[in-house]
C-alpha cells in the first residue's frame, strides 16, 4: 500500500466535497482500487456511479469504539487496496487515535469552514489544534466574507503547526491569492514599538515568518525570564507562554535576548525589554529566527494575565 490519506474536520467543513474531487483529478487516478473510510454521514454524498467508475471501495465506521487497528486491518485485508482515504469524523479525539503500526506513510489534511473557525477556536480550541497539529494541508473553505480575517486565522493555524501548508478557498472552491500584509495591532513605523497583551503572540509569530519586517525595529515588551543563560553567556532566553489548545498545553513564545547584564537577571522574574530586533541563522538546525539586542530592563510586575492569547 502506497499511503493513507487521513482527512479530518468538522461537520459541513467540505472534507466530502474535497475527497471527491481530489479522487477525480487526473493526477490523483490510479489503476488500482482505492479504499475510502468514511466516518459520518454529512449533507454530500458520494457519486455512487463515479466511485464505481474510479474502483473507489467505501466502507463505513459510524461508531468510534469501531474504529480501532484490528478493525481497520481487517477493512485493508478484505479490500486489498493500493491506498486508503479516510474521512474521519471531527468530533472524534484525533489525540488517542491509534493506527496501525504497519501504516507508515500518512498523510493528515485538515479541512476547516472559516466562517466558522472563530467559533470553534473559542470553544472547541482542543478539538480543533488536533484536527490540525500534524496535517501537512490545511484547507479553509468559504473564505469569501472573511476575507479581512484570513491573516489572522493563518496565525492561529502557524502556532499549532508551524510546517503545515495552508490554503484558503472561496464559496466555489477557488484557491485566493493573499498577500499577507497582515493588519498589526501596533504601527510597524513607530520609533518604538510597544507590544502590550495578547499583542506580543502576534508580534512573536509574525517575526518568526518575517523576520526581515523587524530588522533594526526597536520594540518594548513585557516577559518572563525562561533560561539566564542563552546561546553565549551574555544571552539569555525571555518570552510567554500561550494556550494553543488547552490550559495543559501550553507553548513557550520565547526570544533570544543579547544582553551584557545578563548574569544580573533571575530565571522566572518579569522584566520589560527594550530593544532592537536582529536576526540569527543558526547553521545546525538549519533555521533564522528574530533575536532582541537589548538596550534597556527594567523589571516589572507580574501581568494580570500572564498567559497570551492567540486569536
Amino acid at each position: 500500500m502506497e499511503r493513507v490519506y487521513f482527512v479530518n474536520g468538522f461537520m459541513d467543513a467540505g472534507k466530502t466535497t474535497f475527497i471527491q474531487s481530489l479522487i477525480e483529478e487526473a493526477y490523483f487516478k490510479i489503476d488500482e482500487t482505492t479504499l475510502l473510510i468514511v466516518c459520518e454521514d454529512g449533507d454530500v454524498e458520494y457519486d455512487d456511479y463515479l466511485m464505481d467508475m474510479l474502483k473507489v471501495e467505501i466502507r463505513y465506521i459510524y461508531n468510534q469504539e469501531d474504529f480501532t487497528p484490528e478493525k481497520l486491518l481487517k477493512l485493508e485485508e478484505e479490500i486489498n487496496p493500493a491506498r486508503i482515504i479516510i474521512e474521519f469524523n471531527g468530533m472524534w479525539s484525533r489525540k488517542d487515535l491509534i493506527l496501525p503500526e504497519t501504516w507508515t506513510d500518512i498523510m493528515e489534511i485538515a479541512i476547516l469552514d472559516a466562517g466558522m473557525f472563530e467559533l470553534y477556536a473559542r470553544n472547541m480550541k482542543s478539538s480543533l489544534s488536533e484536527q490540525v497539529r500534524n496535517a501537512f494541508m490545511v484547507i479553509f473553505n468559504n473564505c469569501n466574507d472573511v476575507e479581512d480575517k484570513i491573516p489572522a486565522f493563518r496565525r492561529n493555524i502557524k502556532a499549532v503547526n508551524p510546517k503545515g501548508n495552508i490554503i484558503f478557498r472561496d464559496k466555489n472552491g477557488e484557491e485566493l491569492s493573499i498577500i499577507f500584509e497582515d493588519q498589526l495591532p501596533y504601527d510597524l513605523n513607530a520609533d518604538i514599538i510597544e507590544i502590550k497583551g495578547d499583542a506580543y503572540s502576534i508580534f512573536y509569530l509574525d517575526s518568526m515568518e518575517n523576520p526581515d519586517r523587524y530588522l533594526n525595529k526597536r520594540v518594548k515588551f513585557k516577559a518572563r525570564v525562561i533560561k539566564d543563560k542563552g546561546v553565549t553567556k551574555n544571552s539569555f532566553l525571555a518570552g510567554r507562554y500561550a494556550m494553543t489548545c488547552c490550559e495543559l498545553d501550553m507553548t513557550l513564545f520565547g526570544f533570544i535576548c543579547d544582553y551584557a547584564g545578563a548574569d544580573e537577571l533571575k530565571i522566572d522574574e518579569w522584566i520589560e525589554i527594550d530593544g532592537f530586533m536582529n536576526k540569527e541563522h543558526f547553521a545546525d538546525y538549519n533555521v533564522t529566527v528574530p533575536i532582541c539586542k537589548v538596550k534597556l530592563i527594567r523589571k516589572c510586575e507580574t501581568p494580570k494575565k500572564e498567559i497570551v492569547d492567540i486569536i
